[in-house]
C-alpha cells in the first residue's frame, strides 16, 4: 500500500511538473525579466559582444539587435540540473546553446535554442531527433513545414534527406519554430563532417 501510494505520489508529481513548467524551464515568453528570478541559471553573457553580466537584470548592457532585442546567453547552474543525465546544460536530454532576447520592457521576446556542435559525438550524432521531443510538447498537428533541396556537396544518410523548416502557432501570444538538419556535407562520410543539429525558437508572435 505504502508502495502504491509513493508511486501514484511520484506519477502524479511528473505531469504536475509538466503542467506548470514554463517553455523552458521557469521561462515563459512575454515573462517580466526584471522581476524573474535568475535562480537555477549562471554564465550570463552577451550574444554578440560576448560581454560577461552577472544577470539577464542586465540586459541592456548589451548591444540592441535590429528587431528590437537585447540578445544573452547563458547556461544551467548544475546545482539545480535535478532532471539532466548529463552535466551542463541541456534540453529534452540533448546538450544546447542558449539565447534569450528580451524587448526594451524587458519582456522575454525570444527564446533560442541550438543543439550544442561541441557535446561529445554520441549527443552530436542524435541532435537531430530533438524535433521528437518538441513535438511532444506542442502537439504534432498544426505545424507548417517546408522542406529544402539536397546540396550537391550533401550526402544522404539512410534512405531520407533531412533539412528542414517548420513552424506552428501555439496560441495568441507564443509560436514556435524548429530547424532540423541531418546528412554528411563535402560530399565526405565521416564524423567529421556529419551535420546532425537542431534549432528551436519560441517567440512572440506580433500582437
Amino acid at each position: 500500500m505504502k508502495f502504491h501510494n509513493f508511486l501514484l505520489f511520484s506519477v502524479l508529481f511528473f505531469y504536475t511538473s509538466i503542467l506548470i513548467s514554463g517553455d523552458i524551464r521557469t521561462l515563459n515568453i512575454n515573462a517580466d525579466m526584471n522581476n524573474l528570478s535568475d535562480r537555477g541559471y549562471i554564465n550570463f553573457k552577451c550574444r554578440s559582444s560576448n560581454n560577461k553580466i552577472s544577470s539577464w537584470k542586465e540586459y541592456k548592457k548589451c548591444p540592441l539587435s535590429e528587431d528590437g532585442s537585447y540578445f544573452i546567453k547563458l547556461e544551467y547552474d548544475e546545482k539545480f540540473a535535478f532532471n539532466e543525465n548529463f552535466e551542463g546544460t541541456q534540453v529534452a536530454g540533448h546538450p544546447v546553446l542558449m539565447y534569450l532576447g528580451i524587448d526594451e520592457k524587458g519582456l522575454l521576446k525570444i527564446i533560442d535554442i541550438t543543439t550544442d556542435p561541441s557535446a561529445p559525438f554520441y549527443f552530436r550524432k542524435q541532435a537531430h531527433l530533438m524535433w521528437l521531443r518538441i513535438y511532444g510538447k506542442y502537439g504534432s498537428e498544426g505545424w507548417n513545414c517546408k522542406n529544402f533541396d539536397k546540396k550537391d556537396d550533401h550526402v544522404v544518410i539512410g534512405k531520407k534527406y533531412i533539412n528542414r523548416s517548420c513552424e506552428k502557432k501555439i496560441d495568441k501570444i507564443r509560436s514556435v519554430s524548429v530547424e532540423t538538419k541531418f546528412f554528411f556535407k563535402n560530399k565526405k562520410k565521416d564524423k567529421e563532417n556529419l551535420v546532425s543539429a537542431t534549432n528551436l525558437k519560441i517567440f512572440r508572435n506580433n500582437i
